[in-house]
């Protein structure tokens, strides 16, 4: 309950002071907001008393729902509030999940700190520190044997199914190779042991954050800072006048002709779902998280379009989710070739069957990306109808790729590639730009300036021939 101090001045006139309890700092100190009051005059004594307990209750009421914000206040407190009022309101689950692991570092940095004397020195101090060896303590998983007792052989795809996971990655936690986090805790849960007993940890050390990943924690922190100044806190952003890392070129990985004819040719070997998924990506240059969240209600195989209406992401502690696409360009629909509707249609039929076999155990409704449940039509899924998580796509890629003697690239290099193949084409960057889903033409420009080039030099090349053969038959 908040408590109130009557004080009377010199010149006769009353008033109180209000005191409210708003938390406690890092360090135990009982951390209390105050507000004076002057009652109306002409008020009796019981109408004063009533009035002025009326302002110490909503007082109270501000503090506790944290309406009453000042610039003393912690960077910590302001996240909390930001993480409350904004973030958990107006970010995408993924967004929201990874500037919840990166709070930790910031409270550590920063979070002592009060708001008011925040400067960007502090800022690029912090961003220093997490570009410095060893901030970044990465660990890799591997099985014990207590876990591999539980795996024998002929049980192992029924398990990996069990735990969500691709065969290739349960086969490198067979084999005593080193996996994520995130995989160990999904085997373990499966097989019903506690993740520190079903795996070892191993830290790797000396390690430290990429120009990228520092700039994520501007992004957040200038997010944080810009609701301070609309909340009236603070004057001006700190963010920015900082100085951060710039971010790093991106690495754009293709496959030549070569290595395409050799991917398709080895996708006989693939499971139907994953051949279908690396043959979308080639085709219409989609990203991960559009084409596994596809459904055929999205397909029209007559007009030959697929039209990209969600996302698909995995949340640690809470799942597959459908989110909206990544901007509004995202949301699009893409033109498809008769090989790619004849693909389609196979793999409808393949779907089909495997339903069948499944039964009663298909899940026949999920929950979309505007909160609705609806018939299951998803062209991907695990075995008995649930979504499929992305990452396994990604786990599954590179051994495929090691075993028939492929490149070692990204699952996302085939967007590049389907990117490139459609620039040395000459279609226009328009074009192209649109069926990536770019918010940005300029975008498209600085990813694949490299291609552009390219593809700008053939044409020179081709057009220098053709005024040589009109020379040569003017001669």
């Amino acid at each position: 309950m908040a408590q109130v101090t009557k004080k009377t001045k010199k010149d006769g006139t009353t008033s109180y002071l209000i005191r409210a309890y708003s938390g406690r700092t890092q360090a135990g100190k009982v951390i209390t907001k105050c507000r004076t009051v002057t009652p109306p005059a002409g008020l009796t004594v019981r109408k004063t008393e009533r009035w002025v307990q009326e302002q110490a209750d909503q007082f109270e009421k501000e503090v506790r729902t944290g309406l009453v914000l000042d610039s003393e206040m912690l960077l910590d407190d302001l996240i909390d509030r930001w993480f409350t009022e904004y973030a958990e309101k107006q970010l995408k689950a993924k967004t929201l999940y990874d500037y919840k692991k990166m709070r930790t570092r910031i409270t550590a940095g920063l979070g002592h700190l009060k708001v008011c004397d925040i400067k960007p020195a502090h800022l690029m101090a912090f961003y220093n520190n997490l570009e410095e060896q060893g901030v970044r303590q990465d660990s890799t998983f591997t099985a014990t044997p207590a876990l591999l007792k539980l795996l024998p052989r002929g049980e192992r795809g029924a398990m990996a199914q069990k735990a969500q996971i691709g065969q290739d990655t349960m086969r490198l936690v067979y084999q005593g190779k080193g996996v994520s986090k995130t995989t160990a805790e999904k085997v373990s849960t499966a097989a019903g042991l506690a993740c520190s007993k079903a795996f070892t940890e191993h830290r790797k050390e000396n390690g430290k954050l990429s120009g990228n990943s520092v700039l994520h924690y501007h992004a957040m922190l200038s997010s944080v800072f810009k609701k301070g100044v609309q909340w009236g806190l603070i004057a001006e952003n700190p963010c920015t006048r900082a100085e951060h890392p710039k971010a790093a070129e991106i690495d754009v990985q293709m496959l030549n002709e070569d290595d395409i004819a050799k991917l398709l040719a080895a996708l006989a070997d693939a499971p139907a779902q994953f051949s279908m998924i690396v043959q979308l990506a080639l085709l219409t240059g989609a990203r991960r998280g559009e084409i596994c969240g596809l459904r055929w209600s999205d397909v029209d195989l007559e007009r030959g379009t697929i039209s990209i209406n969600r996302t698909l992401q995995y949340i640690p502690g809470s799942g597959t989710v459908f989110n909206p696409p990544k901007t509004k360009r995202s949301k699009r629909s893409l033109k498809i070739g008769a090989d790619c509707v004849a693909l389609l249609t196979e793999y409808s039929l393949h779907q089909k069957a495997e339903r069948l076999k499944v039964g009663s155990a298909w899940t026949r409704r999920i929950t979309v990306e505007d909160g609705k449940t609806v018939e299951n039509d998803l062209l991907f899924t695990k075995w008995n109808g649930e979504p499929i998580d992305p990452k396994t796509v990604t786990s599954w890629f590179p051994g495929f790729l090691a075993a028939h003697d492929l490149p070692a690239v990204h699952f996302h290099s085939l967007r590049h590639t389907n990117a490139s193949l459609l620039i040395a084409a000459h279609a226009p960057i328009t074009t192209v730009s649109g069926r990536l889903g770019h918010a940005q033409t300029s975008t498209t420009l600085n990813i694949y300036a490299s291609a552009i080039q390219s593809a700008d030099a053939a044409a020179a090349d081709a057009l220098e021939g053709i005024i040589r053969i009109r020379e040569q038959k003017h001669a």
